[in-house]
C-alpha cells in the first residue's frame, strides 16, 4: 500500500462493528415489545384492575429479570408511553385549534381535550398522569411548544394576564394533570366538573367568569364539530358542558 492510500485509510473513522449494531437493534427491539406488552396488559386488565409487572411479562413472554435489564420499573415504561401519548395528544390539540382565532378558547381547550379524553379513553389518562411534565415541556421537541404558544399569544393579546409563563403551565398543567387523575379513579364523565376546572384555570389565568366560561363552551363546541375525526372520541360519553 502506498504511504498516499495509507494516509486515507487511516483518515477514515472505521466502520460500525456489526455485532455492536446486531445488539443495540436486538435491545431496541426488546424495549418494544415491553413497551407493546405494558400497552396490551393495560387493556387486558379491564376498569377495575391496575396492571403490573407480572401482567407485562406474561404479556411479552419474558423472565422478570429480562424486564429489569430494560427498564428499572413498571412506571418508567408507563412514563415512556405517557410521553409518546402526550406528544400525540399535543399534535392532535395543534391540528384541531391552531386556526382558531379566539386566544382564550385555543388556552380553554387544552385541559378540557385533556379531560374529556381520560373519561372517554381512561387508558390514555392513566399514561398521560405518570409523565414529568416539567422536563416534557421544557424539551426541545416541537409539540413541547405548544403550550407556551398558546399562553404568549393569549398574553401578547391582552386576553389573558399573567407575569410568570411558567407559573401558567403549571396552572394549565397541574390542574390538568390533576383533573385527569380524578377523572380516571371515577372512570365518568362529569360535566359540571369538567366546566368548573377549565373554568377555574382561566379565571386563574385572568378572565372573568363569564369570559371564562363563554371560553369553555366556545372550546367544546370546537371540540365536537371535529369529533369525527378524533379516534377515541365517544358520543355516549361526550356530553357539552354547558
Amino acid at each position: 500500500m502506498s504511504a498516499l492510500a495509507r494516509s486515507k485509510s487511516l483518515a477514515q473513522p472505521p466502520l460500525p462493528d456489526f455485532r455492536v449494531r446486531v445488539a443495540a437493534a436486538k435491545r431496541d427491539r426488546m424495549r418494544a415489545r415491553l413497551i407493546t406488552a405494558t400497552q396490551d396488559a393495560y387493556l387486558a386488565a379491564g376498569a377495575n384492575r391496575t396492571p403490573v409487572i407480572d401482567d407485562v411479562i406474561r404479556q411479552a413472554g419474558v423472565s422478570r429479570g429480562t424486564f429489569y435489564k430494560y427498564f428499572d420499573s413498571l412506571d418508567e415504561v408507563l412514563a415512556v408511553i405517557g410521553r409518546r401519548a402526550a406528544d400525540e395528544m399535543l399534535a392532535s390539540f395543534d391540528a384541531l385549534f391552531a386556526a382558531v382565532p379566539d386566544p382564550a378558547v385555543r388556552v380553554a381547550a387544552g385541559p378540557l381535550m385533556a379531560l374529556a379524553r381520560a373519561a372517554m379513553e381512561p387508558r390514555h389518562g392513566a399514561f398521560i398522569s405518570k409523565v414529568d411534565f416539567v422536563e416534557f415541556l421544557g424539551g426541545s421537541d416541537p409539540h413541547a411548544w405548544i403550550v407556551k404558544r398558546c399562553l404568549i399569544e393569549a398574553r401578547e393579546t391582552g386576553t389573558l394576564k399573567f407575569e410568570s409563563l411558567d407559573a401558567a403551565m403549571d396552572v394549565v398543567v397541574g390542574t390538568s394533570l390533576e383533573g385527569v387523575r380524578r377523572i380516571v379513579k371515577r372512570r365518568a364523565m362529569d360535566d359540571a366538573y369538567v366546566r368548573e376546572v377549565v373554568t377555574l384555570v382561566m379565571i386563574g389565568l385572568g378572565l372573568g367568569r363569564r369570559g371564562a366560561q363563554r371560553a369553555v363552551t366556545q372550546a367544546w363546541q370546537h371540540l365536537q364539530r371535529a369529533s369525527a375525526a378524533l379516534h377515541w372520541w365517544r358520543a355516549d360519553v361526550g356530553r357539552s358542558p354547558n
